[in-house]
């Protein structure tokens, strides 16, 4: 009977050890839950979406809170320069023009060109190994000839497409 009772002793020292790490746990996870929320609140009080009474609450919160205070100036000053790094108009303009100048068109419509003809070229000389190799069966023939000429009626329709496009295109001049 002697011997049960400092085994319960131990037993209760380790749950109350157990539950005291729980309460630490909760405590912590309390105190981001609130930390967050405070977060919360001050970003959007700087972007004016609170309610009356949730502003009046941040307003306490700065007059008491020095280091909420502090957060939230911290915060404005990086909103501030966050704000100031827009893209200058300048530069779209100067894009623009390199996009639209003679030399660019030209070079887009010539490299559409070399790789159209680089294309048929390339089909063409895989279509002549392969139609001029007597132990490649007719059937695997057809089907390459089919792809090909597929692959090709493809690629022209999609640069015909682009170039009709590119010339007539009413969402050209917008600015993203």
């Amino acid at each position: 009977m002697i011997e049960k009772e400092p085994t319960k002793s131990a037993h209760h020292a380790a749950k109350k050890t157990e539950s005291s790490a729980e309460t630490i746990d909760t405590s912590s996870i309390q105190k981001q839950v609130m930390l967050d929320s405070k977060y919360e609140l001050l970003s959007g009080y700087m972007d004016g979406e609170l309610t009356q009474q949730e502003a009046q609450k941040v307003m306490l919160l700065l007059e008491k809170d020095p280091e909420y205070n502090k957060l939230y100036q911290e915060m404005r000053v990086l909103k501030q320069e966050v704000q100031s790094l827009s893209f200058q108009e300048s530069e779209l303009a100067h894009l623009d023009r390199l996009f639209q100048e003679p030399v660019a068109k030209t070079s887009r419509i010539f490299g559409f060109a070399l790789v159209a003809i680089a294309s048929i070229i390339l089909v063409a000389f895989i279509l002549h190994s392969i139609l001029l190799n007597s132990t490649i069966a007719l059937v695997i023939k057809l089907a390459v000839v089919l792809v090909s000429l597929g692959s090709l009626f493809l690629l022209f329709s999609v640069l015909r497409q682009r170039m009709q496009v590119s010339q007539r295109d009413k969402y050209n001049r917008v600015k993203l």
